[in-house]
């Protein structure tokens, strides 16, 4: 049910762009808590071995690439939306050296999401319009938020065929069709 004011003796329903950014930020955090999700489902089933394994030393491992997605969420969300000074250190992102715990991990991204969720929950149809440089990019706010939620669930996707990879036929399966538990599909 949609609100709306009240204004004399007349209601005045929400405008087109308002319901549409209500949409449009709402199906955003969405897709990234839904990713968080499924990511949280892999990290359960690896070991930290598991979760820093690389297939070719010049690939990255799921321990990366959850580095690599708090890197570009914080880039592009946490700081770029309220326009904040980036520190980003993109490189460490991908060093072999890192290797940091399932809890560790779990929690970063957890709180990366949470704050991306913020950032996106307070914009407004006029903010969405405004811009911003991120990443030396001139960009709109919908268009940083158009990049990094699509950014987000392309590595998920990444770091589920790797814990399939990984672990055959002993992969836990969150959800498949037809089943009523967690709706949540991978």
């Amino acid at each position: 049910m949609e609100s709306f004011t009240v204004q004399g003796d007349h209601q005045e329903m929400p405008s087109a762009a308002d319901q549409i950014t209500r949409e449009y930020i709402l199906e955003s955090i969405h897709l990234l808590e839904q990713s968080v999700h499924k990511i949280e489902h892999c990290l359960n089933q690896l070991d930290r071995n598991q979760i820093w394994w690389r297939p070719e030393p010049e690939l990255n491992s799921i321990g990366n690439l959850i580095l690599h997605l708090c890197g570009n969420l914080n880039q592009w969300a946490v700081n770029g939306i309220p326009d904040l000074t980036d520190e980003r250190q993109r490189e460490l992102e991908f060093s072999s050296e890192v290797r940091l715990t399932v809890d560790e991990l779990t929690g970063m991204i957890t709180q990366t999401v949470a704050q991306a969720s913020a950032a996106i929950q307070s914009l407004s149809p006029e903010t969405l319009l405004e811009t911003r440089e991120i990443q030396g990019f001139t960009v709109t706010v919908l268009g940083a938020i158009s990049h990094t939620v699509p950014h987000f669930v392309g590595h998920t996707h990444q770091i589920i065929y790797l814990t399939r990879l990984q672990l055959g036929k002993a992969y836990q399966f969150d959800w498949s069709p037809g089943s009523q538990q967690n709706r949540v599909p991978i």
